[in-house]
């Protein structure tokens, strides 16, 4: 499973440990690195923002970066309801601009998301799963892993966005290929990844989130761990730029080693049929549908 890092600005410069890498258009006018690159058309933040969606616009920057291939142009839609069509145009535009563009399909109504499958697939056989990230999560993780699955079980190969983290490659076990930006976040925030472990807390701060402080143990087998994969750098917890290169090296470099209910349902759902995922997805919808209206 390739791991795709997320690199925000030139801040922390994991490129070096020769990951691929995603980037949003919106913040990058050239890749100054030779990795494998993805390219994120950033439509979440465009939306987000209030941005007006353009295309032509986006083209311009695609052809500029001169990556790998690039993220489509999406508009997420809320669990169980209607794709938006501007997806399937902004998909065409691309590809007929000879860009290779990658397909993002959410958590719809399990209506659109056979005709998604079905469209996309005329074109590629890589498409993207975005139900892990907002406004998809509302319809609660077991939902979403129920998706997954329905669409991998459709597809030949899948990028799930936004899951890199060890342990959302165990719940999302069999994808191709993940992405995460999250070592930066967890960084900034006085975490540090314990390798097959999660996160733990090294700040001098009072915690005031749900995260547990460190224990010597834990710092211990990280230097460790750090130490017997040849970590390329001074081992400093003290500032966030080098937590979040720790991090992200942990990340690429570790597995996570628990078993939680998620990882469980997961490896369950697996063994499902197609027919047997699209009957729970419709059926939740259904209910979803009864609450949204009640």
């Amino acid at each position: 499973m390739d791991v795709f890092l997320g690199v925000q600005d030139l801040k922390i410069p994991v490129w070096e440990f020769g990951s691929p890498i995603m980037i949003n258009q919106l913040r990058w006018d050239s890749i100054p690195w030779k990795n494998r690159t993805w390219v994120d058309s950033g439509g979440y933040q465009i939306m987000k923002k209030g941005i007006p969606l353009n295309p032509e616009e986006i083209e311009k920057k695609y052809k500029i970066l001169n990556a790998e291939a690039y993220i489509n142009l999406d508009i997420p839609s809320m669990p169980c309801q209607r794709m938006d069509e501007r997806n399937f145009k902004h998909f065409e535009y691309f590809y007929e601009k000879e860009i290779k563009v990658i397909p993002v399909i959410h958590g719809y109504n399990i209506e659109d998301i056979n005709r998604a499958i079905d469209f996309y697939k005329q074109y590629t056989d890589l498409i993207a799963f975005g139900g892990i990230v907002p406004p998809s999560l509302r319809g609660g993780r077991k939902f979403v892993i129920f998706l997954y699955h329905y669409i991998r079980k459709s597809i030949k190969i899948i990028h799930v966005l936004g899951a890199g983290s060890p342990y959302m490659r165990k719940i999302f076990f069999n994808a191709d290929s993940v992405d995460t930006a999250t070592y930066r976040i967890k960084g900034a925030n006085g975490l540090v990844i314990i390798p097959g472990k999660g996160e733990r807390y090294v700040g001098n701060r009072k915690i005031v989130w749900n995260a547990r402080r460190a224990s010597d143990e834990e710092i211990e087998f990280l230097y460790s761990f750090l130490e017997k994969t040849k970590y390329p750098y001074p081992v400093i917890l003290t500032d966030w730029v080098n937590r979040a290169l720790i991090n992200a090296w942990v990340m690429i470099n570790s597995e996570y080693e628990g078993e939680t209910w998620e990882i469980k349902i997961s490896k369950e759902i697996d063994k499902l049929s197609k027919n047997e995922i699209e009957d729970q997805i419709d059926t939740y919808c259904k209910k979803q549908f009864i609450k949204d209206n009640t």
